[in-house]
């Protein structure tokens, strides 16, 4: 240590006396881009009800449809059947206790109570991002939990808008199959950061072999657009790559229709596995049915309110208090057109 240029031998010793700076807040270095909580449009349930249901046409009458001549008979039909949706509102939480004795020295530029409050906040937020795409009521063994992007794609299973990747490369292919097959339409595709950047990497130094015959546009569905912020944002099929940490690297064959027996299962052994999505948003609105996913939200005490917050003033055997952070959610995916997915993909070039 060098001398402090002064009365005492060293800097260290100066420093016992001094008081340090502390700045207000706390970063987030847990933080995870890409949380569905922020891309998904929420809406309340009403205080009471604890569960949500919609219904989706089942069969119609349009085969019934018939041509007559002037003056024909007209013959009833009837036959039209619906498929009843249902989501109960599951519960996510988390408690923590207040030492009295911490709230009485902390009052400096940090406040105890908030600080544990937001960061409360931001785990709830985190977890929840989390369960959006991989809570399967199904297989979780506890009944506890929602039905996530997963579970719901897994219930389309066979159609052309879910696709086994067989252990490959992202087939460019089959984004374009997927984009036809919503019928509704689509708003973004989601993915991880790892099969984002091999696209990238594609369209902007290796090139795809069997789509360079010519220059300019070469690479066809694969563009470049802006977003709110003024950045690059990748597009395919006019339609933004969002990147996402809360896509992780997941289990081979996991999850993939009744024949798996299985949630979609986060990364284990073998070679890392990962999905791709195309969603399409919900009205962010309860008022009538639309195709879209949305996060219901309820059981809280007044209108936009997300959080259900509540004070333990006195714990036995512990001198402090408490806050309870609960969180009654659920996804709707009004048309089972609205969830597109391509699964076991790997991290390698995509092909055409």
């Amino acid at each position: 240590m060098a001398l402090s240029g002064g009365y005492y031998s060293t800097l260290a010793e100066v420093l016992k006396a001094t008081t340090p700076t502390l700045i207000p807040g706390v970063v987030d270095e847990n933080y995870k881009r890409g949380n569905p909580v922020d891309i998904i449009g929420f809406v309340q349930a009403n205080h009471t009800g604890e569960y949500i249901r919609w219904l989706r046409e089942s069969a119609n009458l349009e085969g019934a449809v018939a041509d007559i001549g002037q003056g024909g008979s007209t013959i009833f039909s009837e036959g039209a059947t619906f498929d009843a949706q249902t989501a109960v509102l599951r519960i996510c939480y988390l408690m923590t206790k207040l030492d009295k004795f911490d709230n009485a020295i902390w009052q400096t530029v940090n406040d105890y109570e908030r600080m544990a409050l937001e960061g409360m906040m931001r785990d709830v937020t985190k977890k929840l991002g989390k369960k959006i795409i991989y809570d399967d009521y199904t297989y979780d063994g506890t009944g506890l939990s929602m039905d996530g992007l997963h579970a719901w794609a897994a219930v389309n299973w066979g159609q052309d808008w879910d696709i086994d990747e067989g252990e490959g490369a992202l087939a460019l292919e089959h984004m374009r199959v997927i984009s036809d097959e919503l019928k509704h339409g689509f708003d973004f595709w989601l993915m991880p950061f790892c099969l984002a950047r091999q696209i990238d990497r594609v369209y902007r130094e290796l090139g795809l072999a069997s789509l360079m015959a010519t220059t300019a546009g070469a690479l066809g569905l694969i563009q470049y657009g802006i977003n709110e912020a003024g950045g690059r944002t990748l597009m395919f099929d006019n339609k933004p790559i969002i990147r996402s940490d809360f896509m992780l690297a997941e289990q081979v064959n996991s999850g993939q229709g009744t024949t798996s027996a299985s949630a979609r299962l986060p990364y284990a052994s073998g070679t890392k596995q990962y999905s791709v999505f195309a969603i399409k948003l919900g009205a962010t609105t309860l008022g009538e049915i639309d195709p879209g996913v949305k996060v219901a939200f309820g059981k809280t005490e007044n209108d936009g309110e997300f959080f259900n917050l509540e004070y333990f003033d006195k714990l036995e055997g512990y001198i402090g208090k408490a806050m309870r952070l609960a969180a009654y959610t659920n996804l709707i995916v009004g048309s089972k057109y609205a969830v597109g997915r391509i699964t076991d993909i790997t991290n390698a070039a995509p092909t055409a």
